[in-house]
């Protein structure tokens, strides 16, 4: 198994996710909520008092969480404002083939594969906007193996990279959707 799978708080799939990035990399991580803070985490009033440092507001269009797509709360800036020698290049595949290449060859570098997504889509609950981590994916079988830190989700899910593909065609929430490569940073050497 490539990742230990982690729970998110409420709201904190992203920061769930880089949790369990940074401990799979053995790269020090923050708790959830400090990584949401980072990220612009927002949620709604009523459950302020389940963080000790949050933002509350009107429920954006994506619904509530973190707000990566804004520049200062970008995982780019995220990594950089903490010294962390990781990269992310988003991809939004026009074609299965596309898909199933960026994957295959992320998971061949020992890259981490973030899969952003509309999980009511794809698995018939949780948010119009999440992330899950991608474990594993057989290409004889098209099955992929989804990390998922949805609160009440199993942890690990088996989907098809066909469904993968049609959630991601689909989505239309936000332009972070697809597939995000974490990578180690290129030095400038």
């Amino acid at each position: 198994m490539r990742y230990d799978p982690i729970a998110e708080k409420p709201y904190c799939c992203v920061p769930a996710v880089l949790q369990m990035i940074q401990s799979g990399r053995g790269l020090r991580s923050k708790s959830q909520e400090e990584i949401g803070w980072d990220l612009g985490l927002i949620v709604p009033p009523e459950i302020k008092s389940e963080f000790t440092k949050v933002r509350t507001g009107p429920k954006p269009r994506a619904g509530y969480g973190t707000q990566t797509s804004q520049q200062e709360f970008s995982i780019e800036e995220y990594f950089g404002r903490n010294h962390l020698p990781l990269s992310i290049t988003r991809v939004s595949p026009r074609s299965l083939n596309e898909l199933i290449s960026n994957i295959e060859a992320a998971l061949g570098h020992d890259n981490d594969v973030v899969l952003c997504y509309n999980s009511q889509c794809l698995f018939g609950d949780g948010d119009i906007e999440h992330v899950s981590l991608i474990e594993e994916f057989n290409k004889a079988t098209a099955k992929v193996t989804v990390v998922d830190p949805a609160i009440r989700a199993p942890k690990r899910r088996i989907t098809t990279i066909v469904s993968i593909f049609e959630t991601i065609q689909k989505h239309g929430v936000s332009k972070l959707f697809g597939i995000w490569i974490i990578s180690e940073q290129e030095s400038d050497t």
